[in-house]
């Protein structure tokens, strides 16, 4: 469900809103318009443009959007709001990191979403305290990373799961691209 809600977040950033609007009976190169999402003509056009590939998958990721519950439905807008808020540079940063995110397989992914959990189970000070250790990682040797990882895996969660000493969080292997979960 996660991995739906990611992909439709990623396709409401990277096309125009108004060419979700596309239902099941529509010809390929004709949305049918619906109440909640009128189209005008710059967003037709723009629809039109489209190839027809293009436009059935639009058409299945706003399926996929229209089943999710009100409040999801919510907070991907809130999202696309604040996608298209920031500079080019952050927005090409999150999608490199959408991109490396859909690369990983479905154990690595699962143990990221429970260091995730793990990390929002922290108080804020934690968090904050355990970002600021993460950062100074980044300049270290990897084998000094390993040491410095294990000694929060201890302070920041008694030792059990999230950070392994194997170069990443909770079975990220060398990566380290979970650093950006926080807000």
């Amino acid at each position: 469900m996660i991995a739906i809600r990611i992909a439709c977040f990623l396709l409401l950033l990277l096309s125009p809103l108004g060419a979700l609007a596309a239902g099941d009976d529509a010809a390929p190169t004709t949305p049918s318009l619906s109440a909640e999402v009128p189209l005008d003509r710059e967003d037709l056009q723009r629809w039109q443009q489209l190839p027809a590939a293009e436009q059935e998958l639009l058409r299945q990721r706003y399926r996929q959007f229209q089943q999710l519950a009100p409040e999801q439905q919510q907070q991907l807008q809130q999202n696309l709001a604040r996608f298209r808020e920031m500079d080019p540079q952050r927005q090409a940063q999150l999608q490199e990191r959408f991109r490396r995110w859909q690369q990983f397989s479905p154990e690595r992914r699962e143990n990221l979403r429970r260091m995730f959990q793990q990390y929002r189970q922290l108080d804020p000070e934690q968090q904050r305290r355990l970002r600021q250790e993460m950062q100074k990682l980044q300049g270290l040797s990897p084998e000094e990373q390993g040491r410095q990882r294990e000694q929060m895996r201890r302070d920041f969660f008694g030792g059990r799961g999230g950070m392994d000493a194997g170069g990443g969080m909770g079975g990220m292997g060398g990566s380290r691209g979970g650093r950006g979960m926080s807000r």
